[in-house]
């Protein structure tokens, strides 16, 4: 995880320079936003409104509360002094969103889907650790070996889309089987399944570029304060170096 001090910045590859960048500050409080409060929270409340037993609730206050809290405070925050902070956020939020996401799979597995199968049970969650496993192993073996070699990047845009109209069709296949309340349920259950899968990689991914950050602070560089930001400051007292 280390890279040589002697490496220049300017040799590293492209996507090693992009694990040392932290988040854009215009994008942190829209980040925030729209991770906690939609794709968190919709699917969460979605299982928990499917399985409508409060022992689920006290199972995943924890997460709901740790994310809410962290979450409100990047957002009131300066943005330009929480930017490591907010690397760190992400990765905890895409951990704790996959737990408390599958733990809704689970829960609407056997309460409201009544699916009692010990193999049902068996395959998801071989096949979530599995997942789990592929995507950390990703991030090490795409940042291990020469940081100066450029690596071939995958036709990302696809798999974009799809992240994008998964969640619409979840919605257009839910509202066009109304009358259909079990196959609702699966759809559902579908539907947080993906987002439990896209908080794990955002875990993986995150988490990753955290501690990848840590261990080469040479390299990184904060984002300077735009002339906005400055005036603002200075009018608020503060000296700006």
């Amino acid at each position: 995880m280390k890279i040589d001090p002697e490496t220049r910045h300017q040799n590293l590859a492209q996507h090693v320079k992009q694990q040392l960048e932290f988040i854009f500050v215009e994008d942190v409080k829209s980040s925030v936003i729209t991770f906690v409060f939609v794709m968190y929270d919709v699917p969460l409340l979605l299982g928990l409104l499917s399985i409508f037993k409060h022992e689920f609730l006290w199972i995943v206050s924890p997460f709901i509360l740790i994310v809410h809290l962290w979450g409100i405070r990047l957002v009131i925050k300066n943005p330009y002094s929480t930017q490591f902070e907010m690397v760190l956020f992400m990765g905890i939020l895409g951990l704790f969103g996959a737990i408390s996401l599958f733990i809704m799979v689970q829960g609407m597995s056997y309460y409201t889907l009544h699916i009692t199968s010990v193999f049902y049970y068996i395959i998801i969650n071989l096949t979530t650790i599995l997942l789990a496993y592929i995507f950390v192993k990703y991030q090490i073996d795409k940042y291990a070996g020469d940081p100066t070699k450029e690596k071939k990047s995958g036709n990302q845009s696809k798999y974009m889309g799809v992240l994008t109209i998964a969640p619409a069709i979840g919605y257009i296949l839910g509202q066009s089987v109304q009358e259909t309340i079990i196959l609702k349920h699966v759809i559902s259950l579908i539907v947080i399944y993906f987002f439990a899968i896209l908080f794990m990689y955002v875990a993986a991914k995150f988490l990753h570029r955290y501690f990848f950050m840590r261990a080469n602070m040479d390299y990184v560089n904060y984002h300077p304060y735009s002339n906005k930001e400055k005036k603002k400051l200075i009018k608020q007292g503060f000296e700006i170096k």
